[in-house]
């Protein structure tokens, strides 16, 4: 018998605008690394299989970040004294940034790609935003309790910080920080060119309750027209929700999770849904969460053969619609889930996960980015030491050694 949640309802896909559409975006990048020497790289394939550039050990070895723009097109490779930026297409140097002091405990590119927010650790923490046109930096403290939780953290710990920044629009910036407890949220507005810190609210400040998350990874999302934080707590898989308005609770779920970093969140790019996968090797189950409704269904079995229904399709009797890991895979129009399996990669509907295809059968593969235009699949292969590339209809699937074994993509949204 299906499972029933009264009222229960999975809205459709709300699809999204491709916007992602420049040649350096549609290249795949990842980082590589040897053994027993443990010597890094970051690569860049395009959809034909072929190496575009390359990062070796000697050029990684003094790095404290490298992320990857908003607009997918160029690689920012941070040193303790500059940011560099390099063309995602090619590998060459775009331009080079003065960086203020101190080392990067998380980063965020704004929307439009025009500023780099980055954290640094404390025992004085700042927010740091970068004006990728001008080049200029701007600093405010990060409001930050010296005596923090910092749960299954020993030793000097002092400099250490739990904060992750996010962007709801380029305006609005927001600083999650000590979420082990006291939890507290800041915002800052970019206006005029200038950025200004506006709130702080904390954990029992006002009658507050912030829920906390006892491990040191989390992942973010705003929703609801900018005025709701998403968090999912990789430590416990609990999802906490925060207005942004007033910088109050609005309440928490409780996922399946049965052990800390089992889950892989992938927020829909529409902002109104979040799968988390319990990946194969974990028993492969579903679970969503309705943001709008916070509302939580499973965990169902993953669907991998063509022609079963979605695990909520029972939600659905019409449709309409046309890990940490280091990637969400998920098409950009937001209308596609892809899921990764021991006989290749199987395509799932929005929002009823119902199969529609599979890519490259036969082949055992792990995880899963997709090119800014979503018309090419990359995967690590189950064996992480090769490159599974597939056009999104099946077409032209291509199995690309690799230099080294494959330690994850380089991906804009990562879980």
């Amino acid at each position: 018998m299906a499972p029933s949640v009264s009222g229960a309802a999975l809205p459709q896909p709300i699809a999204q605008p491709i916007t992602r559409t420049s040649p350096a975006a549609q290249v795949a990048w990842f980082s590589t690394f040897t053994r027993p020497d443990n010597k890094r790289a970051l690569v860049g394939i395009d959809s034909g299989g072929a190496i575009v550039a390359a990062f070796d050990d000697a050029v990684l070895a003094p790095t404290i970040g490298f992320w990857r723009s908003a607009d997918g097109a160029s690689i920012y490779l941070a040193m303790r004294d500059r940011i560099t930026a390099y063309s995602a297409l090619t590998g060459k140097q775009e331009r080079s940034y003065t960086k203020t002091a101190g080392g990067i405990v998380a980063s965020a590119f704004s929307p439009d790609g025009r500023w780099l927010a980055l954290l640094t650790p404390g025992p004085d923490p700042r927010v740091d935003v970068l004006d990728l046109r001008t080049g200029n930096w701007q600093s405010e403290p990060a409001a930050h309790d010296p005596n923090a939780q910092l749960p299954g953290m020993a030793g000097n710990i002092a400099s250490v910080v739990w904060g992750t920044l996010v962007f709801a629009d380029s305006a609005h910036l927001y600083l999650l920080m000590d979420w082990g407890g006291p939890v507290r949220l800041t915002s800052f507005l970019i206006a005029a060119d200038k950025l200004t810190h506006v709130a702080t609210a904390v954990h029992g400040q006002d009658g507050r309750q912030f829920s906390s998350c006892a491990g040191p990874a989390v992942a973010t999302k705003v929703v609801a027209d900018s005025e709701v934080l998403v968090v999912f707590c990789h430590y416990d898989g609990a999802v906490s929700f925060f207005g942004l308005t007033k910088l109050t609770s609005l309440g928490a779920v409780q996922s399946g999770q049965k052990n800390p970093f089992w889950l892989s969140p992938i927020f829909t790019p529409d902002g109104q849904l979040l799968y988390l996968h319990n990946p194969p090797d974990f028993g492969d189950a579903m679970q969503v969460i309705d943001l709008r409704t916070r509302v939580m269904l499973g965990p169902l079995p993953t669907p991998t053969k063509l022609g079963d229904r979605g695990p909520f399709s029972w939600l659905m009797p019409i449709a309409y619609a046309g890990g940490v890991a280091s990637t969400q895979p998920i098409s950009p129009d937001g209308l596609r889930l892809y899921t990764d399996t021991s006989d290749g990669i199987v395509v799932l509907r929005v929002p009823d996960l119902k199969p529609l295809t599979k890519l490259a059968p036969g082949t055992s593969v792990s995880e899963i980015w997709i090119s800014g235009d979503g018309r090419t699949v990359f995967a690590s292969g189950g064996d992480r030491k090769s490159l599974v590339i597939a056009r999104d209809d099946g077409s032209g699937v291509k199995i690309v050694p690799l230099p080294a074994e494959s330690g994850g993509f380089l991906a804009s949204e990562h879980g």
